[in-house]
């Protein structure tokens, strides 16, 4: 009696070890790791002909200008992929509905070795009117159509 409990105890554990064997855990990191391919990373979106940097040493994002004066978007990024074209668009707001300025195509950028980065100056016009303030987007299509993440630096006109 005491053999038939033990075997009948061995042989439901061996049952369930073996289904356990075949449980595979589901990958719940599969369906946000998926890549599409690579794309550029812009590193900083600055204005003017200089960069401008307050006592604390932080790179000043803020230009004011004139209005409708020609104002360069300078836009650092890099990338592992061939870039196909830049685009620089205006908002009123941080999240107001942006509106297409330039569209430059792949050539014109130079690498700064000192910087580790590609840069490219985009001429656009600032905004007829006094006080105005637009939120000036960047973004870096590749090769591959895919955009980077936009950013952005803020300009005014002169009240």
């Amino acid at each position: 009696m005491m053999k038939l409990i033990f075997r009948y105890i061995m042989m439901s554990l061996a049952g369930l070890l073996s289904l356990t064997g075949c449980y595979e855990e589901p990958d719940l990191f599969e369906e946000l790791l998926v890549s599409n391919g690579k794309v550029a990373q812009i590193a900083v979106v600055w204005l003017g002909n200089a960069k401008v940097y307050n006592a604390a040493g932080v790179l000043q994002t803020t230009t004011t200008v004139d209005s409708l004066t020609q104002v360069n978007v300078n836009i650092e990024y890099t990338s592992e992929v061939a870039v196909r074209e830049f685009r620089v668009y205006s908002a009123p707001t941080s999240s107001g509905e942006q509106t297409l300025l330039a569209t430059v195509p792949a050539g014109a950028q130079q690498y700064d070795p000192e910087l580790r980065n590609y840069v490219i100056k985009v001429p656009i016009t600032a905004p007829k009117g006094r006080n105005v303030t637009s939120v000036i987007f960047a973004e870096v299509v590749a090769e591959n159509a895919l955009a980077s993440s936009k950013k952005s630096a803020t300009l005014k006109t002169n009240p």
